[in-house]
C-alpha cells in the first residue's frame, strides 16, 4: 500500500508538470527590415530609439538625430521592406523635430526615449522643460497631434513608458549608480491639451539604485515589470493603480550580464543588461530586450529578445538578433542585401502586433525589424495574481489550510481565511481591510517568494503558487496578519 501511494504521487507530479510546461517549438525569422538607404522612400533616416505597433505591418518609429537631442516620429501602414512609410522624410536630416501642436499650445520632441501604443493612439515620454507625456494619433496618411498631454514637471528625465487597458500611464524616471529610480502612474482619461490635469496615482521607488530603461504592465494593470539596466534586474510588482504596488520576490529573470566579443584577434568581455520590456497580452509572455549600453565597442555582436514566464521570470525562448544578422550578412556590422537583416545590432525596444509578430529597433542600423514566428506561441496562465475570494461568508477565525496537492509539481493551491477586525472600542467586529502577507521560505529560512502583500477584506481566499524555478525539497509557507502568523510545510517533488 505504501509503495502504491508513492508511485501514485510520482505519476501525479509528472502529469502535473507536463500540463503546466510551456514550449516554444517554432523559430523566429525576420520578415523584413526598413532600409538604411539614402535613395529609399521607406527609410527612417536616422537612429531608431523605440517602436510601437498597432496592427500587422503598421507601426511608428521614434527616431533620434545622432548629432542632436531632437527626435521625430515616422509612421508606417501596410509596410514591407520597400514601402509603407507615411510622409516624406530626408535621409540623415540636418534639422527635423516632431512638434505636438494644438492651436497656440505646442511642445517639441526632445530627448524622448520611449513610446507606448493604445489602439491608434500613442504616448511619448518627452524630456522638454516640462517633461511632458505627449499623445499622438496615427491615421491613414500621417501622424497627427492628439489634443491631450500631461506636464509631469518631474525633476529627473523620463525614460520608459507603457499604458494599461484603463488608460493608466506608467513612466520611469530618475535613477543612477547611487540613486533608485521611480515609476510614476497617471490616468490619462482626464488629461487636457493644456497639460494641467492629471493627478499622480502612484509613485513606486525601486529597491535598488540604477537606470530604469523598460516598463511593462498587463492589460488589467495588476502586474507591473520594470527593468534596471545597471543592476541587470527585472522587477515584478503586484497591485493596482488605485491601491498601489508591492514587490513580488518570486520573480527572477536570470540572464548573464556579460558577453564575449572579438576585436581583430583579441577576445574581450562586455556588459549587457535589460532594456525595453513589453507584456504580450492574451499570450501572457514578457518580452525583454537585452543589449549593451550606448557606444560599447563590441555592441554589434550582442543583442537579444528574451521570452519570459510572467510568473517566475524563467527564460522560455530567445531571439538572438546579433546571431541572425551575422548569419544573413556574414558579418555583424552590415545589413544584408535582401532586406531581412538590419545589421549593427542594437535591440533597445520591442513591440508586437495583433498577430503576435514582433517589431524591434535597430538603433545603430537606422531601421525597424519585423519578426514572425513559425508556430503557435504558447499561452501562459498568470498565477501570481490569482488571489480569489471564495465566498462572501465572513470566517470566525484566522486560518491557513494545507496546500493541495502536496507533494506538488510545479504548482499548488493555498487557501486561507481572514476574520473581521477586533477593536477595543467597538461592540462588534469591523469589516475593514487588513494587511495580509503570504510568503514562501526554504528549509534554511530564506524567503523565496511573496505571494500576497496587500490589504484584504475579511473572507476566505485561495491562491496558486508556481514553483517552476525552485529545486525539489521541503518548503514552508507563512500567513501573517498583524501580530498573528501561521506556518505550514509543503513538498516540491520534481
Amino acid at each position: 500500500m505504501r509503495k502504491f501511494n508513492i508511485c501514485t504521487l510520482l505519476f501525479l507530479a509528472i502529469f502535473s508538470f507536463n500540463l503546466n510546461a510551456q514550449t516554444f517549438d517554432g523559430e523566429w525569422t525576420a520578415d523584413y527590415v526598413t532600409p538604411d538607404d539614402a535613395f529609399s522612400s521607406n527609410s527612417t533616416g536616422q537612429r531608431v530609439m523605440s517602436v510601437g505597433a498597432f496592427e500587422n505591418n503598421s507601426f511608428v518609429a521614434l527616431v533620434r538625430r545622432s548629432s542632436a537631442k531632437d527626435y521625430y516620429l515616422v509612421g508606417y501602414k501596410n509596410a514591407n521592406h520597400d514601402s509603407g512609410r507615411l510622409g516624406n522624410y530626408p535621409y540623415s536630416p540636418d534639422s527635423l523635430q516632431t512638434k505636438w501642436i494644438n492651436f497656440f499650445d505646442q511642445a517639441f520632441l526632445h530627448e524622448a526615449k520611449d513610446l507606448a501604443t493604445s489602439g491608434s493612439l500613442f504616448y511619448v515620454a518627452n524630456n522638454d522643460v516640462d517633461h511632458n507625456i505627449l499623445m499622438f494619433e496615427i491615421k491613414s496618411d500621417s501622424i497627427y497631434t492628439f489634443p491631450k498631454r500631461l506636464k509631469t514637471k518631474t525633476p529627473n528625465d523620463l525614460w520608459a513608458i507603457d499604458v494599461d487597458g484603463a488608460e493608466n500611464v506608467f513612466v520611469t524616471t530618475g535613477g543612477d549608480s547611487s540613486t533608485a529610480g521611480k515609476v510614476l502612474v497617471y490616468n490619462s482619461a482626464n488629461w487636457k491639451s493644456d497639460g494641467k490635469t492629471g493627478d499622480l496615482l502612484q509613485e513606486i521607488t525601486m529597491p535598488d539604485p540604477g537606470t530604469l530603461r523598460g516598463v511593462a504592465v498587463n492589460k488589467d494593470g495588476t502586474v507591473l515589470y520594470v527593468s534596471n539596466w545597471l543592476n541587470n534586474k527585472v522587477y515584478c510588482f503586484l497591485g493596482s493603480p488605485a491601491d498601489g504596488y508591492s514587490l513580488y520576490n518570486g520573480f527572477n529573470l536570470d540572464a548573464d550580464s556579460t558577453f564575449e566579443y572579438t576585436i581583430g584577434s583579441e577576445t574581450k568581455s562586455g556588459r549587457v543588461g535589460p532594456w525595453g520590456l513589453q507584456f504580450m497580452n492574451t499570450k501572457n509572455i514578457l518580452l525583454v530586450t537585452y543589449d549593451t549600453d550606448y557606444g560599447h565597442e563590441g555592441r554589434y555582436q550582442f543583442g537579444r529578445v528574451y521570452f519570459a514566464n510572467p510568473n517566475t521570470g524563467e527564460i522560455l525562448d530567445t531571439l538572438d538578433v546579433a546571431e541572425w544578422n551575422f548569419q544573413q550578412a556574414g558579418q555583424y556590422d552590415n545589413p544584408d542585401t535582401n532586406g531581412t537583416a538590419s545589421g549593427y545590432t542594437s535591440v533597445f525596444n520591442v513591440d508586437y502586433d495583433d498577430n503576435f509578430n514582433l517589431y524591434s529597433t535597430s538603433y545603430y542600423g537606422w531601421a525597424v525589424d519585423k519578426w514572425k514566428y513559425s508556430s503557435e506561441l504558447p499561452t501562459i496562465n498568470i498565477t501570481i495574481t490569482d488571489v480569489e475570494k471564495l465566498s462572501e461568508n465572513i470566517p470566525n477565525k484566522f486560518n491557513l489550510k494545507q496546500n493541495f496537492p502536496n507533494p506538488f509539481n510545479p504548482s499548488t493551491t493555498i487557501q486561507y481565511s481572514i476574520p473581521k477586525v477586533k477593536t477595543l472600542h467597538a461592540t462588534s467586529q469591523q469589516t475593514t481591510s487588513q494587511n495580509v502577507k503570504l510568503k514562501i521560505y526554504d528549509i534554511l529560512g530564506n524567503e523565496v517568494a511573496t505571494l500576497v502583500n496587500q490589504k484584504q477584506s475579511p473572507g476566505n481566499y485561495k491562491i496558486t503558487f508556481d514553483a517552476s524555478l525552485l529545486s525539489s525539497g521541503t518548503y514552508f509557507y507563512t500567513l501573517e496578519l498583524g501580530n498573528n502568523s501561521i506556518t505550514k510545510k509543503m513538498v516540491l517533488l520534481k
